[in-house]
Formats: structure tokens, C-alpha cells, sequence
């Protein structure tokens, strides 16, 4: 009975052993299914694919070149390549599309995946009366703004070196949800 006993004790003492050594060595693998740390396009943009930072973003990002894009889908972004091997232009897609995954880092000037072009217009507008806030608010209407592709209402923020896409082609349609945000140096 006793010589069970000290085999049964054995087994026990091994399973423990292997259930404790195999977790540690599952946690200690990194998932292929984690998505890269969220990227921000502050670091690659107005900068030339030469430059380190901008290496090491296509490539941690899984992006891949089409022309003067550099398509970066797990980011969420797409780099427009101008002059002199620039990145140019960056396009954030704020909410997942069929192309792009959403992207996670913060969106310029305050802006939220959530917000309509109501919200944008709020955001980017201005006090009626410059010494009295007071008096209202003036909704922050785009310099220029078309449907380029007649699928899509573009409206550009030069002065904030931003263009908002929605996803409408209806220019007056101020419950339109934010399809893309375009970043320029």
C-alpha cells in the first residue's frame, strides 16, 4: 500500500509540476493575433521613408506600398509618399472600414471617432463676437468641400491642415458619420 501511495504522491507531484511549467511557458509566448501597439501618425508625418522612425513604422505596421501609398490596414492608416520621399499626407480611419482596421491613436485637434459632422463643425468653429464668447458660436465651416468620388462628402480645413471625409455623398447632411480624417504637412 505504501509503495502506491509514494507512486501516486510521484504523479501527483510531476502533474503539478508540468501544469506550473507549461502556463509560465504559454504566458511567455506573444500572441500572433496582437495587434501592434496603437501607432501615431505624428511620427511619420512631414518625415522621408529614409528616416528611422518611418522604417520602423511601415514594417512594425505590416504596410504595403501601391504607388505614392504606403497602405498601413492593422494601423488603420495610409501614408500619401509626396516629394523627395515625404510622408505627405496621412489618412486616419477612425472606425473600422472593409480595407482598415480602426485606428487607435489619438485623432488631431480633438476629434472622435463618435463625431458627426455637426460635432466637427462645433469643434472647428469660432465665437460669433471675438471679446464676447457669450454671444454664440459660429459652426466652423470648411474652406472648400465637394464629393469627389460621389460617394463621399470631403470638407477642407486648410487652416488646420485637415480634410474630414464622411460618409455621405450630401454636403448637408449634418448627422454624417467621419469615414477618414487627412492629415497634411
Amino acid at each position: 500500500m505504501n509503495k502506491r501511495f509514494q507512486i501516486l504522491i510521484t504523479f501527483a507531484a510531476i502533474a503539478l509540476f508540468a501544469a506550473t511549467f507549461g502556463a509560465l511557458v504559454v504566458q511567455a509566448q506573444p500572441s500572433e493575433r496582437t495587434a501592434p501597439a496603437a501607432a501615431s501618425y505624428e511620427a511619420v508625418l512631414g518625415k522621408s521613408l529614409d528616416d528611422s522612425d518611418v522604417a520602423d513604422f511601415i514594417a512594425s505596421n505590416r504596410c504595403s506600398g501601391t504607388g505614392q501609398f504606403q497602405l498601413c490596414n492593422p494601423a488603420g492608416m495610409a501614408l500619401l509618399i509626396g516629394e523627395g520621399q515625404k510622408v505627405e499626407t496621412v489618412y486616419l480611419y477612425p472606425s473600422t472600414t472593409a480595407d482598415f482596421a480602426a485606428y487607435k491613436g489619438n485623432l488631431p485637434l480633438g476629434l472622435s471617432a463618435k463625431d458627426t459632422m455637426a460635432n466637427v463643425e462645433d469643434k472647428f468653429g469660432q465665437p460669433k463676437v471675438q471679446q464676447a464668447p457669450q454671444a454664440g458660436w459660429e459652426p466652423g465651416l470648411p474652406d472648400q468641400s465637394g464629393t469627389p468620388d460621389h460617394i463621399h462628402t470631403w470638407a477642407i480645413y486648410k487652416r488646420f491642415g485637415v480634410t474630414v471625409v464622411y460618409n455621405t455623398p450630401a454636403a448637408n447632411d449634418k448627422g454624417a458619420a467621419i469615414h477618414a480624417i487627412l492629415v497634411s504637412k
